[in-house]
């Protein structure tokens, strides 16, 4: 293992409840700032709010029959500290806000006016939430949702701005686009840099897909996946961007994942973890030495098609083709992700 304060631990795997009539594997997943809560979105078929210590039985969430665009394909989705769902339903509808029901199962659409975006993120005080809008990242207050702040990029090419992330502290925001390079912006300082991406030869507009970031005060670190080539398996690699280096941009390089069927980075930046086909959990931190390994929760029984850490980087669920969803508690319970490693 190396570092004692990991400790993947199985919480719970647990099949969809058969009364709740949902049946599609879940493919967005939004865990509450505290972890006590995961909230789980299966396409046109609505959401399970889970208790992520299994103290109350899963609740179904649905959509009103009036709210159209809950039809479109769902892009990402984050919960606040009010009670509140925020989904992002990509460029060309504005991103809803929602209430989640304490007695009912109908999530109820307030009527707040928000940007369209392929993504949002609330930050892990609760505090602001963070959109991708096209060609900017939009800075709202979490309380208010009024806009407070537009980062926008310094670069002739516009394309559109894909998964956004915020450092723990909220000093830096940063996106990728869709093109692969990154962008990373000072909250209050003065602060802007761009990545040069062609020593790295890879171009996500060429088939490769962001499918998570992770933000700390001096790196950036995104997982991307490429569909399944010749030999029928996804491709997934890892790219690490040392924002904070002051001389030639040399600190930006890829590496592939050993072989997987999933990838997810934290958003701490401090690892990333992987799926096995069957559901065996890897851990790796930024130079891919291993970190943790566990075969719990691991089952030939449906394959993986879907996973996510948690914002404070100290869970991770991953769901399965059957259904089946799984959280895991990565570390001890008194770790710090944030903290860097010892050694």
């Amino acid at each position: 293992m190396g570092y004692p304060h990991f400790a993947p631990t199985l919480l719970w795997n647990l099949p969809l409840p058969s009364e709740l009539g949902i049946k599609k594997p879940a493919n967005i997943f939004a865990f509450s700032l505290d972890d006590q809560f995961l909230l789980t979105l299966h396409e046109d078929q609505g959401g399970i709010l889970w208790s992520v210590t299994a103290t109350s039985s899963p609740r179904k969430l649905e959509f009103g029959r009036d709210d159209s665009d809950s039809k479109q394909p769902i892009k990402a989705a984050s919960l606040d500290s009010n009670d509140g769902l925020v989904i992002a339903f990509g460029l060309a509808y504005p991103a809803k806000y929602y209430s989640i029901p304490k007695d009912s199962t109908i999530l109820e659409a307030e009527r707040r006016v928000l940007p369209a975006a392929n993504d949002v993120k609330v930050s892990r005080d609760g505090k602001i939430v963070a959109f991708t809008t096209g060609t900017a990242v939009e800075i709202w207050d979490a309380y208010t949702y009024q806009r407070v702040k537009v980062l926008v990029r310094n670069v002739e090419v516009q394309s559109p701005l894909e998964k956004v992330a915020l450092s723990e502290n909220n000093e830096y925001a940063a996106a990728v686009d869709s093109e692969g390079r990154f962008f990373v912006w000072g909250m209050e300082k003065d602060f802007f840099k761009v990545s040069r991406n062609k020593e790295v030869g890879i171009d996500i507009g060429e088939g490769w897909i962001p499918t998570s970031i992770g933000l700390s005060e001096r790196v950036f670190v995104i997982a991307i996946m490429k569909k399944r080539d010749t030999s029928n398996q996804d491709s997934w690699m890892q790219m690490l961007w040392g924002y904070k280096y002051d001389g030639p941009d040399i600190s930006l390089y890829s590496e592939g994942y050993p072989s997987c069927a999933l990838a997810c980075t934290a958003p701490s930046a401090v690892f990333s973890a992987s799926l096995t086909p069957e559901g065996h959990l890897r851990g790796y931190d930024t130079a891919f030495w291993r970190l943790f390994s566990t075969d719990q929760g691991a089952s030939k029984k449906g394959k993986v098609v879907s996973c996510e850490t948690s914002g404070s980087s100290k869970m991770f669920a991953a769901a399965r083709t059957n259904g089946r969803v799984a959280v895991w508690r990565l570390y001890t319970e008194d770790a710090d992700p944030n903290e860097p490693y010892p050694g």
